[in-house]
């Protein structure tokens, strides 16, 4: 080991090795992106256990299994032996089956998953007579959830309620715990909770578990919540021997409970710590390293550091102004298409993007090149549920025997159209051989269905008809919205209050500017069967454009993502789409509370850090984004970059260029 450990010792620059060889005592690494920062804290436990620390009493804690397993592994061939390295859930586990007794729960209580909760969620709502389409339980478990991560108990979230929402979890909470705690369960919020709460009301437990974890290191300390940090505050109280390794300007989770105060504040907890900087990036060039630091430093709730490297100064950030956003698309297939032949392969390059709904033009755009691509964190955007559950509507009212689509839309959403009731339907549909709308028809004849089920069926049938009927007066967006308003689909997603209803909301906003930009371009043409509708015609180029047959899933494609998912990634060439006021920084975060900006601008941050050689910002004059056409200024966040970074990249006419010679074979 030891020869091993002095060969990884010598590849480490000072800073990395005075972390790693640190005294005893609390320890703030702070370490900017591309900085080694994994390689230090694997070799930091390796470096206490080598000089006496048992492993015993030594804790790594991350946030994912996959780099917990990873890190343990790594250990693990320096050592050959064990080392305790979790997720804080994991940890918190395995500290409750010692000890939950004294936290109320049996040693083999069972942990409830997401869909356990919303079980449980769905008994307490039928029990306070609130059905699914009063209050979504979705809605309901994520605000347990942080409810949970803000260490507040039913009692304490029931006094801080302030609308009628809020009023009905606070009574599904209280109920939901008691549940809980009937049936001897546990859900993810309330392992770390539960454990914070033990540690508080026994201290006999706490003082055995601080004499037992001695040494704490913890990972992306940036991301921790309140939850996380008072659980962490606990153990290293006593021993004062913990790191936290992170970086303020990288910190981008807030709206899922995350609190960069945590790491901001490291040095008020523990006024005795050393503090190390690791600012040598070993990603990025020297210009797109310039480009990051000038724009952080825009932010007051940062700690002071500035990113460096011994890479070549570089290729300039190159800016585009695009007309519009399909301008926009066409100018990076173009780009990339020109790397490709200089030698770099697509799976070398990655486009970036705020919201999932700004990916609908550029894949429509790849996908008429055939450009092979994946989309990391999310799902192609015609391949999104909301998105199938309206094409399927519209092809239900387009085509009347499309049995497929009138199957899928049924009942959603939910109106009361259940599993028998489907079954009863099919038999009889079958039985006569008839199609669904003709099935339909005869609904008041069909054997083992309920008086509820039934009515449903008959207003399902009579909203067809009506959508039907005004569908050869409608645009496809004017009937879009006619859908909506008779379904309630919309109503359902805003009631339901999750993070994934409102990126789903969005979705469907975008699926208007898809719509209106077809209407837009539409010319109609004759065929021998007579004139095709618009809303055929729309139909149609969806269907050709969700066709993923020509396809090889196994070749290199590029890459597409929102930036929320790129941290932890490196490309050797970055595109960073939609740099414009209220698209990033995103309108939600213009507010007096300038928090909300700042961490925009760290978002922006993670992106431009991701880039090794290459990084390319796109703005447009004009963007039709959920269905409204905008005009926008550039991003702030471009002129916090000094212009002496900058190349302005001509633009070009794709009216003049040859498309076959884009086309991937």
């Amino acid at each position: 080991m030891a020869s091993e450990f002095d060969r990884l010792m010598r590849d480490l620059n000072q800073e990395q090795k005075k972390a790693v060889l640190a005294p005893e005592g609390p320890l703030l690494v702070l370490a900017g992106a591309g900085s080694g920062k994994t390689r230090v804290l694997t070799l930091r436990i390796a470096h206490l256990i080598s000089t006496g620390v048992p492993a015993f009493n030594v804790l790594g804690v991350t946030f994912t299994n996959k780099a917990a397993d990873e890190m343990k592994a790594r250990v693990s061939r320096l050592l050959h032996q064990d080392v305790w390295i979790s997720t804080f859930h994991s940890a918190c586990l395995k500290i409750l089956r010692t000890d939950g007794e004294r936290a109320g729960l049996k040693r083999n209580f069972t942990i409830y998953d997401d869909r356990d909760q919303l079980v449980l969620i769905k008994e307490c709502l039928i029990e306070l007579k609130k059905s699914d389409r009063q209050i979504n339980p979705k809605g309901v478990r994520e605000e347990i959830k942080r409810a949970k991560d803000f260490l507040l108990t039913p009692v304490l979230y029931a006094q801080r309620v302030s609308d009628p929402f809020e009023r009905v979890v606070a009574q599904v909470y209280e109920r939901y715990e008691r549940k809980l705690a009937n049936f001897n369960g546990c859900d993810f919020g309330g392992l770390i909770l539960k454990t914070v709460f033990l540690f508080d009301e026994h201290r006999n437990a706490l003082a055995t578990w601080q004499d037992r974890l001695k040494h704490i290191l913890i990972d992306e300390y940036q991301d921790t919540n309140h939850a996380q940090y008072r659980f962490t505050r606990h153990l290293a109280d006593r021993s004062q021997n913990i790191m936290v390794v992170g970086d303020p300007d990288q910190s981008i989770y807030a709206w899922r409970g995350a609190d960069i105060r945590n790491i901001l504040n490291f040095e008020n907890d523990y006024p005795s710590c050393r503090v190390i900087k690791l600012e040598r990036n070993y990603r990025s060039t020297a210009n797109v390293l310039d480009a990051a630091n000038a724009l952080i430093e825009c932010n007051l709730s940062r700690k002071p550091k500035s990113l460096w490297t011994e890479h070549e100064e570089g290729e300039k950030i190159s800016l585009y102004e695009a007309r519009d956003e399909k301008d926009e698309a066409e100018f990076i297939a173009r780009e990339v298409r020109t790397l490709v032949r200089e030698g770099r392969t697509l799976a070398d390059c990655v486009v970036f993007y705020r919201m999932h709904a700004q990916s609908r033009v550029i894949e429509e755009v790849l996908r008429k090149y055939k450009m092979p691509y994946q989309i990391v964190g999310g799902i192609r955007f015609y391949d999104r549920m909301e998105i199938k559950d309206l094409i399927a509507y519209l092809r239900a009212v387009a085509y009347s025997d499309d049995q497929l689509s009138l199957k899928r839309i049924m009942n959603v959403p939910n109106r009361g159209i259940g599993k028998k009731t489907m079954e009863a339907f099919e038999t009889f549909q079958r039985a006569h051989s008839w199609r669904w709308d003709e099935a339909l028809k005869q609904v008041e004849h069909i054997p083992g269905i309920g008086t509820k089920a039934r009515e449903s069926l008959r207003a399902f049938r009579e909203m067809m008809a009506s959508l039907r009927s005004q569908a050869s007066s409608m645009l496809v967006s004017e009937l879009l919205e006619e859908i909506l308003k008779r379904t309630g689909y919309l109503k359902v997603l805003e009631a339901e209050r999750t993070i994934e209803s409102k990126v789903r909301i969005d979705n469907i906003h975008e699926f208007f500017s898809a719509a209106q930009d077809f209407e837009e371009n539409w010319q109609p043409t004759g065929r021998e069967d007579g004139r095709v509708s618009l809303l055929e015609a729309f139909i149609e180029s969806i269907s050709l454009t969700t066709d993923l047959d020509r396809w090889d899933q196994g070749s290199a494609s590029l890459t597409l993502m929102t930036l929320h998912c790129a941290k932890g990634l490196e490309f050797d060439v970055v595109y960073m789409v939609g740099m414009e006021e209220e698209v990033f920084p995103h309108v939600n975060s213009f507010r007096p509370d300038v928090r909300d900006l700042e961490e925009e601008r760290r978002l922006c941050y993670v992106g431009m850090t991701r880039a090794k050689s290459r990084l390319t910002f796109t703005y447009a004059e004009s963007r039709r984004l959920y269905g409204f056409r905008q005009h926008n200024l550039p991003s702030r966040f471009l002129n916090e970059i000094p212009t002496s970074l900058y190349e302005t990249i001509t633009r070009f006419s794709p009216e003049s260029d040859e498309e076959e010679t884009l086309i991937f074979d």
